[in-house]
């Protein structure tokens, strides 16, 4: 009974298709038939077969849902690479499909809890793996880069829970959301016994996996039509500074749609200044036609009389009639404002750095030894600094570590107050 009523609010939530409470054409030989496929899926990860699963299935097959296609084009194309990460860390290759479940494998998708890209990684998490996250720029949208950090996150929470299924439900809320589940149903460490104890919201990610597992292996029986994906020949430039895709445009003739598909990182089609230069992908015939108009792109004219000259570039002498690098000034104005308090994304993260290295000699060493279950997140939690810095600090190229092992921890030294620095006087004084 209270399945029932929690598919029923599920469906009311509208993340669960009204198919969930209905038999099709096939009725239940239709429900045995795909409990034989899935139990035939060759799977490192357990998988299991309920109406929940069955659900999502349906909505994959339904022949109204015209996205599906579009969406198994891009995951034949992208989940190769996703696959050759996930066996390079030695992890389960299936842990890929859940790309294609949360996000339909478009890089460009942003959830309401926050989530973006492929992998729909919150903020939080993004930072914490090292993505970087600006005004300009969301490396969650790089699939390279956002599986990177997936895997390490995957790897952490795997030391926490021991149970992929935890994780992906883990991975797709939080821990928190987890562990008070876990509690509520008097410690149970199996996914479907603490199911029923997640949010409505956390409950989507494991149905949704699996029958995105289902749905790439069995999307021919389901009549569903798939076109492989043409992917345009593409080359990759240097930008020396800063430039918009309307600018490159202009100049050379690429589609600002192509440049927002092919470089995603770039959230406002602003390629900002940067020390070590941004490259972008551009059709491989625009080479030249790039590099013969590079010097171009970071000229402005605006309707005003005068250029516009961005940092690190020196002012070019063109025509006052001359249009061929004639903006409307329309997002270059802005740039053009910002520039005057900015200072670029690398220069910033070099100066933190050095903040950093200075403030060690102000916090006191810490020796911790690694405990079984123990990984980088954990500890970095517990002391308050990021995976990044325990990895900084102990050479480590990895987040792997054992059991015995002892990393160098910099922590906050305590500050003694006035009022305690008083008493001591007193005391001397006595």
């Amino acid at each position: 009974m209270k399945n029932l009523i929690l598919s029923f609010t599920l469906i009311v939530l509208g993340f669960l298709p009204k198919t969930a409470f209905t038999k099709n054409n096939n009725g239940k030989n239709n429900f045995d038939t795909i409990a034989n496929r899935i139990e035939k899926i060759k799977c490192s990860i357990p998988i299991e077969y309920n109406q929940y699963v069955q659900a999502f299935i349906d909505s994959y097959a339904d022949r109204n849902n015209t996205e599906i296609s579009k969406q198994l084009s891009k995951a034949f194309y992208y989940l190769p690479d996703i696959e050759k990460q996930l066996k390079h860390s030695k992890l389960p290759i299936e842990l890929q499909y859940l790309a294609f479940a949360l996000s339909g494998m478009d890089n460009q998708k942003i959830s309401e809890e926050g989530g973006s890209g492929v992998w729909q990684m919150k903020y939080y998490v993004a930072k914490t793996y090292g993505l970087k996250i600006n005004s300009y720029i969301d490396e969650r949208r790089d699939i390279e880069k956002s599986t990177t950090a997936a895997i390490l996150y995957f790897e952490d929470l795997y030391k926490i829970y021991e149970d992929w299924n935890l994780v992906i439900a883990a991975f797709y809320s939080s821990e928190i959301e987890v562990n008070k589940a876990i509690r509520q149903s008097g410690g149970n460490l199996e996914y479907w016994k603490i199911h029923n104890y997640l949010s409505t919201q956390a409950q989507i990610a494991v149905p949704k996996f699996i029958s995105a597992i289902y749905i790439i292996h069995h999307f021919r029986n389901h009549k569903i039509p798939v076109s492989s994906y043409k992917a345009v020949k593409t080359d990759t430039v240097y930008v020396k500074n800063w430039t918009t895709f309307e600018q490159i445009n202009k100049l050379t003739g690429i589609e600002t749609e192509f440049l927002k598909e092919y470089n995603p990182i770039f959230k406002k089609g602003i390629i900002p200044y940067n020390v070590n230069r941004y490259f972008i992908y551009i059709p491989y015939e625009k080479v030249m036609n790039f590099k013969d108009n590079e010097d171009s792109l970071y000229v402005f004219k605006f309707k005003e009389p005068g250029l516009v000259t961005l940092p690190g570039n020196k002012p070019k002498q063109t025509n006052q009639n001359d249009t061929s690098v004639i903006d409307d000034g329309s997002n270059i104005q802005n740039i053009e404002e910002n520039n005057n308090n900015s200072v670029n994304d690398n220069e910033n993260e070099n100066i933190e750095t050095q903040k950093k290295t200075d403030n060690l000699k102000n916090k006191k060493l810490v020796i911790y030894k690694v405990k079984k279950g123990d990984g980088l997140l954990k500890i970095a939690k517990k002391y308050g600094c990021t995976i990044s810095d325990i990895k900084k600090w102990n050479n480590l190229k990895k987040n792997n570590i054992i059991p015995g092992q002892k990393l160098k921890i910099y922590i906050e030294k305590p500050k003694s107050s006035n009022s305690s620095k008083a008493k001591k006087k007193k005391k001397k004084k006595k």
